[in-house]
């Protein structure tokens, strides 16, 4: 994926929601909330080139060429594209699950960083909520077996 297609991409569907005003909740912001997940949903802001984040600690601005939401850390499953991280212990370079940790009041033991709908989704997983990702992150072979 080009970082002109995905910057485009970005840039349309921001406007598509402005435009259509407050977004019906996605199929991932229900399932979401049907686990019990924590999240922080975040917009595009094309004009500063960050995703905001409104959170209960206040406004969350990161810049999309920072660390796992760069156009560049793309990863390519196949011949499929994913915008999908999962940040842990393990590959936390820039502190982010860290600094998340501090501010949710549940111990986090990973985040995952997922797009849908326009949107770009902080999901704090606590320990045993790992379990989840499976689904999150493979959709529609939950929807191909039923």
């Amino acid at each position: 994926m080009k970082e002109k297609d995905f910057l485009s991409f970005l840039v349309d569907e921001t406007l598509k929601l402005q435009i259509s005003g407050e977004a019906e909740l996605s199929s991932l912001e229900l399932k979401l909330r049907d686990y019990g997940l924590m999240f922080f949903r975040g917009e595009f802001v094309p004009q500063l080139q960050i995703l905001r984040f409104r959170t209960t600690f206040g406004i969350l601005d990161i810049p999309i060429n920072w660390s796992v939401f760069a156009i560049d850390t793309v990863k390519t499953m196949g011949k499929k594209s994913t915008l999908d991280h999962v940040v842990d212990d393990e590959n936390d370079s820039d502190h982010l699950l860290s600094v998340l940790r501090s501010v949710w009041p549940d111990h986090l033991e990973k985040i995952l960083i997922t797009h849908a709908e326009g949107f770009c989704y902080v999901v704090g997983l606590r320990i045993g909520e790992d379990s989840h990702l499976h689904d999150l992150l493979n959709p529609t072979e939950f929807l191909s077996a039923a």
